[in-house]
């Protein structure tokens, strides 16, 4: 295979000319690259290129680096312990999980901070390339096969690039406040799969002003409601759409409904299932024609329409005094999570306090990830009118 026709390309990052080593040994590295590096990377199916060869016009840093980057293969020679070599090789590290070959010649000892590292090295014994060769070959073939990273450093710089309170929360966690006048009230901060939990009267729909429910399989609360929710046969399949074709119903087939406003749908499957009675569809973000959703002004006062909706007489004779609202508008609608977690306890706090005559008993907030949990638990703590339960 030639150079013409790959389409996999291979860095090499390496000193140029004839150089000396530390230990005064003369090493002709165009001789090492000609040799030992183009003939096996070309064999692979790559398209070998030093620094020196670039020819595109602009920073030469500037396409140095984003051959560093996106370079399928580097071979990196470190036999001088040259700064720039080790520098270069950082950061293929740091940017690349695989494939990324370390050769060296035979007179250089491996420097303690990557010793741990496979390092092919040249000469061979018998002073010839061809053992170097064929290891650079098989490495090269070997890494583009395997899914493992020969970076010591990748999977770790991708885990300290990850926000972690973003991550969703897996354990079933609850964590609870009493009213100080009224301790039979009570607002609960709670994680985890919310399939995971029975009894909870009402869970709200975060939706929006459309009243369009997420598809079944979408990565969101509402898309879990419209699927448990709905009647399947014994494979799992939807034979009825029953909360999505209700919610229809009672909006009146409207294409937009008022934002801020609550709709009260029956929970389907649920109720069977989870022991949910009813379902509240809330419309707290509206879309932005080419802009995608944003939350509505004022998300908060959601909670407050909710609670009447429970203590109204429309759902009197249902008995509903527990209630589930997720983060409102802080998903895909960008709204900041610390005010609206403030926002929503202020509002529960105060329904519950100048409401004496309702049934409500436990507002639940649905902490999705950290974030959630800890703009829930500060506003909760921040407050004079709840304390925790402990235990």
């Amino acid at each position: 295979m030639t150079a013409d026709n790959t389409s996999r390309r291979c860095f090499v990052i390496m000193p140029y000319g004839i150089r000396r080593d530390a230990d005064g040994n003369e090493i002709n590295f165009d001789l090492v690259y000609e040799d030992v590096i183009k003939e096996p990377a070309i064999s692979a199916g790559l398209e070998p290129q030093r620094c020196d060869e670039i020819q595109t016009s602009g920073s030469i840093h500037r396409d140095m680096f984003e051959r560093i980057a996106r370079d399928e293969v580097a071979v990196v020679d470190i036999s001088l312990l040259n700064p720039n070599v080790f520098y270069e090789l950082g950061v293929r590290h740091a940017l690349r999980p695989a494939v990324t070959v370390l050769i060296k010649n035979r007179s250089t000892t491996v420097p303690f901070n990557i010793n741990d590292q496979r390092v092919i090295e040249y000469p061979g014994k018998d002073g010839t390339y061809r053992d170097a060769r064929e290891h650079i070959r098989r490495f090269i073939e070997n890494g583009l096969k395997s899914t493992t990273p020969d970076s010591p450093i990748f999977t770790i710089l991708q885990d300290a690039r990850k926000d972690w309170k973003t991550e969703r929360i897996s354990a079933l966690e609850q964590h609870e406040f009493q009213l100080v006048a009224d301790p039979e009230k009570r607002l609960c901060v709670i994680t985890g799969d919310i399939r995971h939990r029975r009894d909870i009267d009402v869970w709200v729909n975060s939706e929006n002003t459309n009243m369009q429910m997420a598809r079944f399989y979408d990565r969101a609360l509402s898309a879990i409601i419209r699927y448990e929710g709905a009647r399947k046969d014994d494979q799992g399949e939807v034979i009825e759409d029953t909360i999505a074709l209700q919610l229809r119903t009672v909006t009146g087939g409207r294409e937009f409904v008022r934002p801020g406003s609550v709709y009260v749908t029956d929970s389907g499957e649920l109720l069977r299932t989870r022991g949910v009675k009813k379902i509240f569809h809330a419309a707290a973000v509206t879309g932005v024609p080419g802009g995608g959703y944003e939350v509505i002004k004022d998300v908060e006062r959601i909670v407050t329409t909710a609670l009447e909706r429970m203590d109204s007489v429309q759902c009197k004779a249902d008995e509903l005094r527990t209630i589930a609202f997720p983060m409102l508008g802080t998903g895909t609608a960008g709204g900041d999570v610390t005010a609206t977690a403030r926002g929503m306890v202020l509002e529960a706090i105060n329904y519950l306090l100048h409401t004496p005559q309702s049934q409500i008993r436990t507002v639940y907030l649905m902490a999705w990830n950290q974030r959630d949990r800890e703009a829930c638990l500060i506003a909760l703590e921040n407050s004079g009118d709840v304390s925790r339960v402990e235990g």
